[in-house]
């Protein structure tokens, strides 16, 4: 038992998940609190059985606590694999908004010299990288990531533009010139930001690993507390 109080996080991300998980489901099956089994003796509560619940909540709360306590530095916020999927569905996203008036302005720019343009590739890339990676020397003044940036400099996305042009009959590409600057609104970019939240949810490990068991402890925390408040009356349920 002496390990439940453990330094290393993942021992306490497991216990607290371990306990949350039995708390829920003796709340789901409504289980008999008067007895059970401890090292394969049965045990049968005899005193105070009224406050069983309120001591599984307050236990159930303190391994929440520390895990809490425990959870590494910017653990609540996106990490790596997290602003890099959200570079990604930025970029996506601008490029599918912005398509039709970057090939409008790519088109008008190609009848200016007498061609036509048959085809637009858009490449995007977010500028705050290269802000990150050119200020990485600045010492303790220095980004530490893509967590330090903000609306709107972390939402702009740059494009370069690969031009597939029908010139005199033959088809060629063109490189370079003027590219496309695209500025999401703030509601768009929050918008991506959910949705990332939801599909980083799935494919990366961040949210199970450091916000799963917070939210799947402090359910199990609230229902044994709130389980004692009813059969001490201290409420109507």
């Amino acid at each position: 038992m002496g390990d439940t109080d453990t330094p290393d996080f993942n021992k306490a991300r497991g216990f607290l998940i371990g306990f949350s998980v039995v708390v829920l489901m003796l709340w789901f099956f409504g289980a008999d609190m008067t007895r059970f089994k401890l090292l394969g003796n049965e045990v049968y509560l005899r005193e105070n059985v009224l406050h069983v619940w309120g001591v599984i909540g307050l236990s159930n709360f303190y391994l929440w606590l520390r895990f809490f306590q425990r959870i590494p530095k910017r653990g609540l916020r996106f990490d790596e694999q997290m602003h890099t999927l959200l570079d990604e569905c930025l970029i996506t996203v601008c490029r599918l908004r912005d398509k039709g008036k970057a090939f409008k302005a790519a088109a008008l720019d190609a009848e200016s010299d007498g061609d036509k343009l048959v085809k637009l590739k858009m490449t995007g890339y977010l500028p705050y990288r290269t802000q990150l990676e050119e200020e990485k020397d600045r010492g303790e003044y220095a980004p530490t990531g893509p967590w330090d940036y903000r609306f709107p400099n972390r939402a702009r996305v740059e494009f370069t533009l690969t031009r597939t042009i029908n010139s005199e009959g033959r088809v060629g590409f063109s490189h370079g010139g003027s590219g496309h600057e695209s500025n999401p609104s703030k509601t768009l970019y929050r918008a991506t930001v959910l949705y990332v939240f939801v599909k980083g949810a799935i494919v990366h490990s961040w949210f199970t690993d450091n916000i799963w068991p917070l939210l799947i402890g402090g359910v199990a925390t609230v229902l044994a507390l709130t389980n004692w408040l009813k059969i001490n009356h201290f409420f109507l349920g």
